[in-house]
């Protein structure tokens, strides 16, 4: 707990209330007992005052907290009342840990590049066959980096297995849909800020996936901020992103974690400092954070 006296002016008017609200009781009672037919209007009006003053003083102070990031009393965080606070009232994590950076793809929502493909086609060997021409293969970045037309890069998609260039472009002339929602993330993602911790997003994402996919990518909403690929024509395992990523937030890469389902984007994170998690699935990663003091 956070050891650290409330400021006197805190006090102050955490007393101010409290003498009001008794003050409000008191008359109340004093008015049911000795009051005749005559105070019924100022029963009526005190037992109103009881109920509306709590409740305006409770808005007022979660309107301060909104408005200035400031957690007080009526903030929406009742279950951190066991975790140390800073001198704003915010949750300071457990452990070495402050930020905890998350892959998008395969992490927080599922690339169903498959079902997507099956929807289109219906055919499985048709489909392993368009993969190996788009989802598997080195062009498949250029949607990441940004850098192409959807035009330019259907084209060289089309390149790699020309004898079916008309189907990939019709499959892949829009991919909404490719990426779907997974029910974890929200409440993964807002039990981490609970415990006070900073929660980012690092992907190699194009724009198409992100305006095609709203349901799968509402979360972004939730998240303290992060880093599309797509954005800054940059991708992982370049360390030119991480470091943006640092300098962005303000990262310390001892003190930050990242999760993501390529070890070769992990490797990237450990070899500038940071600590890093192989996703396998969601218990796996939860057992190997509490490992490295991320409680939540």
């Amino acid at each position: 707990m956070n050891n650290e006296k409330t400021p006197i002016y805190k006090r102050v008017l955490a007393i101010a209330g409290l003498i009001l609200i008794l003050g409000l009781v008191l008359a109340f009672l004093l008015v049911a007992v000795f009051g005749g037919t005559e105070s019924k209007d100022t029963f009526m009006g005190l037992a109103g005052l009881i109920v509306a003053v709590p409740i305006m003083l409770w808005l007022l102070l979660w309107g301060v907290s909104a408005v200035t990031g400031r957690h007080n009393v009526a903030s929406f965080d009742a279950g951190t009342s066991n975790k140390n606070h800073d001198k704003f009232g915010n949750v300071v994590p457990d452990g070495e840990i402050d930020t905890v950076v998350f892959d998008i793809g395969n992490v927080l929502t599922d690339f169903a590049w498959k079902d997507f493909l099956m929807k289109k086609v219906n055919d499985e060997a048709l489909v392993e066959r368009i993969a190996k021409a788009t989802v598997y293969s080195d062009d498949w970045v250029e949607y990441d980096k940004g850098n192409l037309s959807n035009d330019e890069i259907l084209q060289r998609f089309a390149e790699n297995d020309p004898e079916i260039s008309d189907v990939i472009k019709e499959a892949f002339q829009n991919i909404d849909g490719i990426i779907t929602k997974r029910e974890k993330t929200i409440p993964w993602i807002k039990s981490l800020q609970a415990a006070g911790y900073k929660v980012l997003y690092l992907s190699n994402f194009s724009k198409q996936a992100l305006v095609g996919c709203p349901e799968g990518m509402a979360f972004l909403e939730e998240t303290d901020g992060g880093i599309l690929s797509y954005r800054e024509h940059v991708v992982k395992p370049d360390p030119a992103i991480y470091h943006l990523l640092e300098n962005r937030y303000g990262l310390t890469p001892s003190k930050t974690v990242f999760i993501d389902d390529t070890p070769v984007n992990i490797d990237a994170a450990i070899s500038l400092g940071w600590k890093g998690i192989v996703y396998k699935d969601y218990e796996q990663v939860k057992s190997e954070l509490n490992a490295m003091g991320v409680k939540y």
